[in-house]
């Protein structure tokens, strides 16, 4: 095994030179064309001051250029710090300088930051002047990425180079990857899923990427069928997605044999009949969180397991899960508690003897598989992301009609939850004057698209505890109870 993703870079241009290793519709390279690119990009970012052990933050779509630049990092013995591109550059900003970034670089560039074509673009030339330079060594972790926190604000995950390529080698071999396999990534690479179960995946088989810049609902059979792609990657939503594409007349063609999901609750009722009507033969799921490095099951195939109502999943071979009671015991075999994992995998422990408390809810089954059934917590899952209710309060609460606000999740067949914000106006504010559109563009300037709820209600007090601190399963009830009076 190669002792870095650096490494694997070389390993792949030596094995597999003029396969083709990423295309974004637009710009197609091969192994070794990637490797040389990823050089060129080094040599640029080294000329800026970057070096080993820098952190580099890159904000950009699914690009090759992305992925090119990933690289030059990796190659310098840098850190890579990837923002999602919906990143509003005041969040960019502040996650730079939490962590100390050397450089940002980004397609819309602010003042002081670098731009992406300044890095690489397809026309660029340095990559064929001369061959990539040996990595540098690296002083620091692989990747950080970014999570939400239980404060309100982005906590950030170190991710360490012989950790990804054992966990995603083990994955990628419990799925049956190999180099033959062509990897669709619309899911974002700057999300655990895109960056770990996409970029490092291709790396340490040899399959290709097929990346999606700009994700258009109506196009995405044709970008399916016309790409080859064997895997098809991303949250319950996707598939969702995919189906309503074959209703209106579109076609995957007959190659696609996985479509590989990943989300809190996997139910094989709900997303088999849905892969057979996208003509998709088999269904994986995979559990876990930023800070477990992405994964600590899988379901290889959903339509094998014995359970109809959620599909259980093998713990990754060195990883160890338990599940105790409200008490903090291990729970019986069958009785749900919430999920607890220890292990290599974790980047972040909550307990002195390693073990991670995820605030998920699961069980065992007798042979050690895990289910996961829901959330012990307050954060939500929407469209395969985790959102933390207090990180988009504080968002709604910027605005100057809101005195104070709550978000829960409306259950949502699509994307696993609707967001709606229950708001308090302002006592100065008339009913009149309460504008809906104006707090969530507010909102929206400081959050992730996934983030922004999709409807305000609004309220003339939030429901608290005895003890003063507001009550999520108040505010559930009261939107019901909104809901239920609206519709006599």
């Amino acid at each position: 095994m190669p002792a870095t993703l650096a490494d694997l870079w070389y390993e792949r241009a030596r094995v597999h030179a003029r396969d083709l290793a990423v295309d974004d519709g637009t710009v197609r390279l091969s192994w070794q064309g990637l490797l040389e690119a990823a050089g060129a990009a080094a040599e640029r970012l080294r000329a800026v001051g970057a070096g080993p052990g820098d952190v580099v933050v890159l904000q950009a779509r699914n690009t090759t250029a992305w992925v090119v630049v990933a690289g030059g990092v990796q190659l310098l013995g840098a850190t890579l710090a990837p923002l999602g591109a919906e990143e509003p550059a005041p969040a960019r900003r502040e996650y730079a300088e939490r962590l100390g970034a050397r450089v940002v670089v980004s397609e819309a560039p602010a003042v002081g930051e670098l731009r992406l074509a300044a890095v690489w673009e397809p026309a660029d030339d340095r990559a064929r002047s001369a061959p990539p330079p040996p990595p540098a060594p690296r002083r620091g972790p692989a990747v950080v990425l970014g999570t939400s926190g239980t404060a309100g604000h982005r906590s950030t995950v170190a991710m360490e180079h012989g950790v990804l390529l054992r966990l995603y080698a083990d994955v990628a071999g419990m799925l049956d990857v190999d180099h033959r396999d062509r990897l669709l990534g619309v899911v974002p690479l700057a999300h655990s899923f895109g960056f770990n179960g996409l970029l490092v995946i291709a790396l340490l088989t040899g399959a290709s990427l097929r990346l999606v810049p700009d994700r258009d609902h109506r196009a995405l059979a044709g970008v399916v069928r016309e790409s080859a792609a064997t895997i098809v990657a991303g949250p319950p939503a996707l598939l969702h997605d995919l189906v309503a594409s074959v209703r209106a007349g579109g076609d995957l063609g007959p190659q696609v044999r996985l479509f590989m999901t990943g989300a809190t609750e996997i139910r094989p009722g709900a997303l088999l009949p849905l892969a057979a009507e996208a003509g998709i033969p088999r269904v994986s799921a995979g559990y876990g969180l930023t800070q477990t490095c992405g994964t600590v099951a899988i379901c290889p195939d959903i339509g094998r397991t014995p359970d109809g109502v959620h599909g259980p999943m093998t713990v990754v071979p060195g990883v160890e899960v338990l599940v105790t009671d409200a008490l903090g015991r291990p729970a019986p075999t069958g009785e749900r508690g919430r999920v607890l994992t220890r292990g290599y995998h974790v980047a972040v422990p909550t307990d002195r003897d390693g073990w991670l408390a995820t605030g998920d809810e699961g069980h065992l089954h007798p042979d050690g598989s895990l289910c996961v059934t829901g959330r012990v917590d307050d954060q939500l899952v929407v469209s395969g992301f985790n959102v933390d209710p207090a990180r988009v309060e504080l968002a709604l609460e910027r605005s100057a009609q809101v005195a104070r606000a709550a978000v829960v999740g409306v259950p949502d067949e699509r994307r696993g939850h609707r967001l709606v914000g229950v708001v308090v106006p302002r006592a100065e504010l008339e009913g009149a004057g309460r504008d809906d559109a104006a707090v969530l563009a507010e909102a929206r300037a400081v959050l992730a698209g996934y983030e922004v709820p999709d409807s305000l209600v609004w309220v003339d007090a939030l429901p608290h505890t005895t003890t003063g601190k507001l009550s999520r399963a108040g505010v559930r009830a009261l939107l019901a109870r909104l809901s239920t009076e609206a519709q006599r």
